[in-house]
């Protein structure tokens, strides 16, 4: 009996990883089916059956209005999230540096100034956009990539020092010690060792940003008044009529805006999980 104890152990892991495939692949399923049905199937045909007679229609009319602002968002996000990372990590590197200073005064300011980057990352967009709408609107950066990019390095930065802050923890002081002792400055120690050693939270950082960017509605539905102008997110939401909606157009909408994300997340998905990993196991899962 003990034998069939690891086969049956293993067998009840592959099949929960397997409903959870499933359970993650039925968004993409209905979209991908209902944008490949007709305006009259996808409405009369319940959302998980196929097509009979399967058509790129509304993917082809779906494309020639989102392709603008899906490279609007390709040249606003991609840019602006690693950028944000960046920054994120040297921020969060200096209050390491603070926080396990022998400095009582040091120790407080890294304390404050983390608590105030904390309520920076919590504050909702909307306590803050008409400030910053009229800010944009006297520097004229409405309706303009830089507005779009100066709003979300605004609200991103905090996030990615707050995220790296979290995986700066575990990093190991002897090592950061021995740098020193070595003669080595902070901005070496941070090239050569910090970055090498948490490249899945940087990784993990910048997933997280990428698509938490990519989906927001909110600040490019006030940044920006013309349609060719906007993202992707706002985009998509225009399939949604007040007198009618076209649902397998909204199908393929939606699907087409998510597939940089989607890649995103399968080509760098199992560093995000590393730099899981190694936050959850104190730095020992860095690979």
């Amino acid at each position: 009996m003990s034998e069939f104890g690891p086969t049956v152990k293993a067998f009840l892991h592959q099949l929960i990883l397997a409903i959870f495939v499933v359970i993650w692949l039925i968004p993409i399923y209905t979209m991908v089916i209902n944008g490949l049905k007709s305006e009259f199937d996808v409405t009369s045909t319940p959302v998980f059956i196929p097509p009979l007679h399967p058509s790129l229609t509304a993917f082809a009319a779906v494309w020639s209005q989102l392709d603008v602002p899906l490279l609007n968002s390709v040249i606003v996000v991609i840019p602006v999230s690693l950028v944000a990372t960046f920054i994120g990590a040297m921020a969060a590197y200096y209050f390491y540096l603070l926080s396990v200073s022998k400095r009582r005064s040091l120790n407080f300011m890294s304390n404050t100034i983390f608590s105030l980057i904390a309520l920076a990352t919590f504050m909702p967009y909307q306590a803050v956009i008409i400030p910053l709408t009229r800010i944009e609107a006297n520097w004229g950066l409405l309706n303009t990539y830089g507005g779009a990019i100066f709003a979300f390095i605004l609200f991103y930065i905090p996030t990615a020092a707050l995220l790296m802050s979290m995986f700066m923890a575990v990093l190991p002081r002897d090592i950061i010690d021995a740098a020193r002792i070595d003669g080595s400055g902070d901005l070496r120690t941070f090239f050569r060792i910090v970055v090498p050693l948490t490249i899945p939270g940087i990784i993990s950082t910048l997933i997280f940003n990428v698509i938490e960017m990519w989906n927001n509605f909110f600040i490019p539905l006030v940044l920006f008044n013309v349609a060719k102008q906007t993202l992707i997110p706002v985009a998509v939401e225009s399939f949604t009529g007040g007198y009618g909606t076209l649902y397998n157009e909204s199908f393929a909408a939606a699907f087409l805006a998510s597939i940089i994300p989607l890649l995103i997340f399968i080509f760098l998905g199992r560093y995000f999980i590393r730099g899981l990993v190694t936050l959850g196991t104190g730095g020992k899962g860095a690979v």
